[in-house]
């Protein structure tokens, strides 16, 4: 009914529209309509583009690869059930380029600071996806009450928020900041009112405006009329 209106006033005369201020209202309407689609439309394709794009993970879990002597293994076996008869252990971040270009593996599963090595390298071609899981790591235990808990629990802070931790695994680690080609765009956000909240307000303001016009119009016509004595 929104978009009909104004095309069938405009095309098929169903009503004739004689102020100048409306016929500018019902462009302007017809133009915010045109824009809100073509939005909706670029939004749908780029959902579907991303959605076919996005990796997906294997229904089976019996051909991955792990990194080999760590306990990821046994991991894989009792989070997914799999009889692990298939698992490649992997050794380097090279291993796990040739297991995955050559299809011997359908995933890989690592921690962290090795994923990040290995996309530091070859992160034009491969991505990290899936949840990430909190397993317990090496941890440094303290008496109770010791007064060096608080120093230790501060200065460890004060590494891992600063840029002291990217500066040492850039000179340790060999990474890099990642140069914008690998896949990782977050799909986009959704539609609705307050993404159009300027239009809205635009075409509210060129409607009160023309209401304006129209009225200091037909008054100023009306006043120019004089009355007919007989």
């Amino acid at each position: 009914m929104v978009i009909w209106f104004p095309v069938s006033t405009f095309f098929f005369h169903e009503g004739k529209i004689l102020n100048k201020n409306t016929k500018v209202v019902l462009v302007m309407w017809l133009s915010m309509i045109f824009i809100i689609v073509q939005i909706f439309t670029a939004t749908l394709s780029a959902w579907l583009t991303l959605d076919q794009m996005r990796p997906k993970l294997p229904s089976s879990y019996e051909n991955v690869g792990y990194q080999d002597g760590s306990f990821l293994k046994d991991f894989i076996i009792q989070k997914y059930n799999c009889s692990g008869t298939n698992l490649l252990p992997l050794k380097s971040v090279e291993e796990y380029k040739n297991a995955l270009s050559t299809g011997r593996v359908n995933a890989i599963f690592d921690e962290l600071p090795y994923i990040e090595l290995f996309l530091a390298k070859y992160g034009s071609n491969y991505m990290k996806f899936g949840p990430i899981n909190q397993e317990s790591g090496i941890a440094f235990a303290f008496a109770r009450g010791s007064p060096l808990l608080q120093n230790f629990s501060r200065a460890v802070i004060n590494v891992t928020e600063s840029d002291i931790m990217m500066e040492m695994k850039k000179k340790y680690l060999g990474f890099r900041v990642p140069d914008g080609s690998q896949s990782n765009q977050a799909p986009p956000q959704s539609l609705d009112v307050q993404s159009f909240i300027g239009l809205f307000i635009f075409i509210g303001t060129l409607t009160i405006a023309a209401i304006i016009c129209s009225e200091i119009s037909l008054r100023h016509v009306n006043s120019k009329i004089q009355p007919i004595s007989i």
